[in-house]
This record gives C-alpha cells, sequence and structure tokens, in this order.
C-alpha cells in the first residue's frame, strides 16, 4: 500500500512548476519516505518467511485498488470502456495466478 500512496504523493507533488519546489515539497518528502518504509515492509514479510509470489499478488491487488480509488476521487481522472475491461482482465489474471 505504501508504493501506491506514494506514487498518489508523486502525481500529487508533480503540480508545482519548478523542480526545486518539487523536490522541496512535503508531498515529495512524503513519497520518500513512503518508498523507504516499504523496503522495510518488504524486509519484515520475506524474513518472517512470506514467499515472493504472495507478498507479489498482495501487492499488486492493493496497488490497482489505491491507484484507480485515487485517480478517480483525487484527480478526477475518468474510466473508458477499455480501462474497464482492462481491469476485469487484471482482476482475471490476478485470480488466475493465484491458485
Amino acid at each position: 500500500m505504501s508504493v501506491a500512496v506514494a506514487d498518489v504523493f508523486l502525481k500529487k507533488a508533480s503540480t508545482f512548476t519548478d523542480l526545486a519546489t518539487f523536490l522541496k515539497s512535503p508531498w515529495m518528502i512524503g513519497a520518500i519516505s513512503l518508498y523507504i518504509f516499504q523496503i522495510f515492509i518488504f524486509i519484515y514479510l520475506f524474513f518472517t518467511g512470506m514467499k515472493l509470489i504472495d507478498v507479489g499478488i498482495m501487492q499488486v491487488i492493493l496497488y490497482a485498488l489505491i491507484v484507480l480509488a485515487s485517480g478517480i476521487l483525487f484527480f478526477h481522472e475518468t474510466l473508458t470502456l477499455i480501462k474497464i475491461i482492462g481491469i476485469i482482465l487484471g482482476i482475471i489474471s490476478i485470480a488466475l495466478i493465484s491458485l
């Protein structure tokens, strides 16, 4: 989840037109912090014995849900028919991989 939220923070920070302001913005600092936090989450998960495939599937599902909801709610992005079909196919593929 932290990678998805960090990506949303990066999108929010991209509204700054000046690179120096972009890099110093609270959104960018939050994104970097969440990326670092994600590294520690993965270290913990793998240290406790979780399988890579399980972590990967969980990450894909959570990432897709957070980014999709954030795009619609915060950035007023729209879903086209092609994107909806892609989402459905993605859900089917994740379900098949997890079998």
